[in-house]
């Protein structure tokens, strides 16, 4: 209700109060209706306030019972008119309440969150975060034509099992939800976990598909998800400074080891931690890796496990040698090709994403960098893509190898499939998810 509307219909209920009423708080009413937005509830008041006073007989000349008579038979049309306001902000009332606890998909805004299954057949990716966020499978078995196969509520952010039967998604209200796409053409929802009154920013399942991780700002939880219909909670970990500051740039930075043995997700400081959870239950925090000059945007375990990479939008990529996850080395340090400053020389964490992945025998690091030109924080032109391969040693020292320069079509959100050689790029807007081979 626009507040001229809600002013004047609140005017015309006091005139309605009887006489006597007038005398005494007219004047004052009005006065504050001057002095105050008038909106729904107002109104609500004082409707209520007009039926009850003409129903009160200490508000009329003639106290005895014909005078009352008169007075509800008076007060009848003001009653009627009463009944009708209550209906009509009644219903508005709960049709704001229904939108606001129910999804509205919505595929046209940008991709935020892209998942590959372990054999590279099944590609889950995400639009928006909110009331709007949809989930889409695709089969993409044949990289060159990826087909669309149903889509269902959800949102960033997004993980697939690797045995892609199993996607974790988000509810309305920041919860996980746990979606089963043994039939890829017909999500069926089984379980809504509890939530946490705060944003769920990123999701990994363990190799063996038993575990969920759901990293939240402030909190990290675990659950047993081996029946994902019936999922339970191992361990909730408040954890001071455990989100990123920008979480909505950080879908891929949470990720476990090959082996299930350990966790890495970023922090707000420009970090990333490593959590031991070889006993999901009681899981131990056993180092904090640093060395960024702005947020992390990625992790990724080689096959082996004994080496993490992360990117930041520093553009800086480190290699660390974690065959002792207490005591990990930084062995390399390098820089991307593309992105990490801003025009003006400050970091600029919005006109560049960053991908990076493993080949299958953790020998070679592939890195892109998309760079797109933007207007307001909105992509406006195709995006440079920068493409570097680094040779790994087994202990992780780094020595670049081919680079690669395209200009391609403007991404929301980069992924590479397992194995290293197919990179998704997720549009801006309308939803769809591009697949290229990589050089």
């Amino acid at each position: 209700m626009s507040a001229n509307p809600a002013v004047r219909l609140s005017r015309f209920l006091i005139r309605c109060h009887p006489r006597r009423w007038r005398e005494r708080y007219g004047d004052e009413l009005l006065d504050v209706l001057d002095q105050h937005h008038a909106g729904p509830r107002t109104v609500l008041d004082l409707a209520f306030s007009a039926l009850d006073a003409h129903l009160d007989p200490a508000w009329r000349a003639r106290p005895a019972l014909s005078g009352l008579r008169r007075g509800a038979r008076a007060a009848a049309p003001y009653a009627a008119i009463t009944g009708v306001l209550v209906l009509v902000l009644g219903a508005f009332v709960a049709l704001k309440v229904w939108q606001e606890n129910h999804w509205h998909p919505d595929s046209s805004g940008g991709v935020a969150a892209i998942a590959f299954s372990a054999d590279r057949r099944v590609m889950v990716s995400a639009v928006g975060f909110d009331i709007n966020g949809l989930d889409t499978v695709w089969d993409v078995a044949d990289p060159a034509r990826p087909r669309s196969l149903a889509t269902f509520e959800g949102g960033a952010p997004t993980a697939i099992t690797p045995d892609g039967r199993t996607v974790a998604t988000v509810s309305f209200h920041d919860q996980s939800v746990l979606w089963n796409i043994t039939n890829p053409a017909r999500p069926v929802k089984m379980v809504t976990l509890p939530g946490y009154p705060d944003v769920l920013w990123g999701q990994a399942f363990s190799p063996d598909g038993r575990i969920l991780a759901a990293a939240y700002t402030g909190r990290l939880e675990l659950w047993d998800v081996a029946n994902p219909t019936r999922p339970r909670r191992l361990t909730a970990l408040a954890i001071e400074g455990a989100a990123p500051s920008h979480w909505y740039g950080y879908p891929s930075a949470i990720a476990f080891s090959p082996d299930g043995s350990t966790l890495a997700l970023t922090t707000s400081r420009n970090r990333v931690a490593l959590w031991d959870v070889a006993r999901p239950a009681r899981p131990v925090r056993v180092a904090t890796l640093g060395g960024h000059t702005g947020p992390v945007a990625a992790v990724a375990f080689s096959p082996g496990g004994y080496l993490l990479a992360d990117v930041g939008y520093d553009g800086a990529v480190l290699v660390f040698n974690i065959g002792n996850p207490g005591h990990p080395d930084s062995t390399a340090r390098v820089r991307t090709v593309a992105g990490g400053q801003g025009t003006d020389g400050s970091l600029d964490y919005w006109d560049t994403d960053y991908a990076l992945a493993f080949s299958a025998d953790g020998h070679t690091l592939t890195v892109i960098a998309d760079s797109a030109a933007t207007a307001s924080g909105i992509v406006a032109a195709p995006a440079s893509q920068a493409t570097s391969r680094w040779s790994l040693t087994d202990a992780g020292a780094a020595t670049r190898g081919a680079v690669s320069h395209d200009t391609v079509r403007a991404a929301y959100r980069l992924a590479v499939a397992p194995g290293g050689r197919t990179v998704a790029r997720g549009a801006p807007d309308g939803g769809t998810v591009t697949l290229s081979g990589l050089p």
